[in-house]
């Protein structure tokens, strides 16, 4: 039943009556709960904080108050509005939400069970009015919003850590979710700083759909032993230019956290081969080596410093003529016509994962073309939103490469989203189309010379795409030509 509503008005009425609300309760005093408590003070709201450990629900308030003291101490925050934010702060007895909330936000666990009965909990200690919000990262609200006796009321308002300092929002519309609840969540992220985006209910959402690729490539190509962690996560600062690289950043996630979305995609993508959790992240996992919380991931943590724990094996690789072509000028319209041949491998494979899940995302409605790049830039930093980053790149050119390595697995992984499959592929303006003889049949990690057999160690610099002064091509693989786009 969707009864949930807001008084009828004009929108300027409308948003005056929702930014008039100033109470939320938070369950769960964990770090995302004790961040969101922290935004909602700090932005005039009274903030509950409730946890079945009454002790976690303290040790979260002293922390949200060092962390208020360290911004006093830099500057940023004046003593006197220290101390009224913490006058909004109140710890809560679990299941004893007061029942004149405004909004409240479920920040648990990430299992359906927990989070149904936390709702159950609350639909019974909040008031008829109030807004019931999951901060779940993967699991689907429709299910969650099931335990309510008005669903209409439940949405998704997915926070992103550390919730003080990320910008984004994922605004999440359950099947049942009204418009009404909708708008007024949206309107208390915003009122709260943040930058809102809407997305439907589906595995993931955006950012933790679209980013599963910048994970699991990276994984697969370690696993291959194409380079190191370090060597991979150095390309996609260099030449890809993220702020960190994807081992790094599953280290600072964590490697347990970053996997269990991962499976929660997967399992609720049907298994879809391009989502499958890899084994070298499992096995991690399993050792208890969670990344910088343990001081042990894919590196160690040691006197401040970062060093590479995990090695394997370096393999050479095999790539068809056409994928060498395709690769090099991927590459080159990416801004890494530079690089050595296994850094655009590595770069290529990885930029693409993301660059095609992006596309499928907005082939599958998720949402909006502008809101999944916003997603990607707010929520990830990402240094582009991935369908703009397509199109400077050209959308054949990306075909191209999906093509070359789609054909070169069995499970399909690679397979084209239509904004890539029905990119026109009539060819417009002659360019200078790159060799097939600049990236060898055989090609040793991290060699750098175009050669048939090249050293591990070989410093050469690569062939470029194409001379500086002629344009750059887009290849079209199914017209087996060039076009510039």
């Amino acid at each position: 039943m969707d009864t949930y509503s807001i008084p009828e008005g004009s929108a300027g009425a409308r948003q005056s009556e929702l930014q008039s609300l100033k109470s939320v309760v938070v369950i769960g005093a964990g770090t995302m709960g004790a961040g969101i408590v922290q935004v909602a003070a700090t932005h005039g709201w009274i903030a509950y904080l409730e946890d079945v450990d009454g002790n976690a629900v303290e040790r979260a308030l002293v922390g949200i108050r060092k962390r208020l003291d360290r911004l006093v101490a830099k500057g940023t925050l004046s003593t006197s509005d220290r101390n009224e934010i913490s006058t909004r702060l109140h710890p809560l007895v679990y299941d004893q939400a007061p029942t004149d909330v405004d909004l409240a936000i479920e920040a648990v666990v990430e299992d359906l069970s927990i989070k149904q009965n936390v709702f159950r909990l609350l639909q019974e200690s909040v008031g008829p009015n109030a807004i019931l919000a999951t901060n779940t990262s993967s699991l689907p609200v429709s299910r969650i919003a099931e335990a309510v006796a008005d669903p209409g009321r439940v949405v998704g308002m997915h926070f992103f850590n550390p919730a003080p300092l990320m910008p984004l929002v994922e605004i999440i519309a359950a099947k049942q979710s009204s418009a009404a609840a909708l708008d007024h969540a949206t309107i208390v992220a915003q009122s709260w700083g943040k930058v809102t985006v809407q997305a439907k209910d589906t595995p993931g959402f955006i950012v933790n759909r679209v980013a599963r690729g910048f994970y699991l490539e990276a994984l697969r190509l370690l696993g291959e032993g194409v380079g190191g962690i370090d060597e991979i996560d150095q390309v996609m600062r260099r030449f890809g230019k993220f702020k960190m690289g994807p081992f790094e950043l599953m280290d600072l996630v964590g490697l347990d956290v970053n996997l269990a979305v991962t499976t929660s995609v997967w399992e609720q993508m049907s298994r879809a081969a391009r989502f499958a959790p890899h084994e070298i992240q499992q096995s991690l996992v399993a050792k208890g080596r969670l990344g910088r919380k343990t001081k042990r991931g894919f590196y160690a943590y040691d006197d401040g410093g970062a060093l590479p724990a995990y090695s394997v094996e370096r393999r050479s690789y095999s790539v068809s003529p056409l994928m060498s072509d395709v690769i090099r000028a991927f590459a080159g319209r990416a801004g890494a016509g530079d690089a050595g041949t296994t850094e655009q491998f590595i770069l290529a494979r990885i930029l693409i994962a993301v660059l095609n899940e992006a596309a499928w995302a907005l082939a599958d409605g998720v949402a909006t073309r502008e809101d999944i790049d916003l997603a990607m830039l707010k929520g990830t930093s990402y240094p582009k939103g991935p369908l703009a980053w397509a199109d400077e790149i050209g959308p054949r050119t990306v075909r191209g490469v999906l093509h070359a390595l789609n054909g070169a697995v069995n499970d399909k992984r690679y397979a084209s989203a239509p904004y890539f499959a029905n990119a026109a592929s009539e060819p417009t303006q002659s360019c200078v189309a790159p060799s097939s003889d600049a990236l060898s049949a055989s090609v040793a990690p991290f060699s750098d010379a175009p050669k048939t057999s090249v050293s591990p160690s070989s410093d050469a610099p690569s062939a470029s795409v194409a001379p500086q002064s002629q344009p750059q091509c887009e290849i079209d693989p199914f017209r087996n030509s060039f076009s510039y786009r």
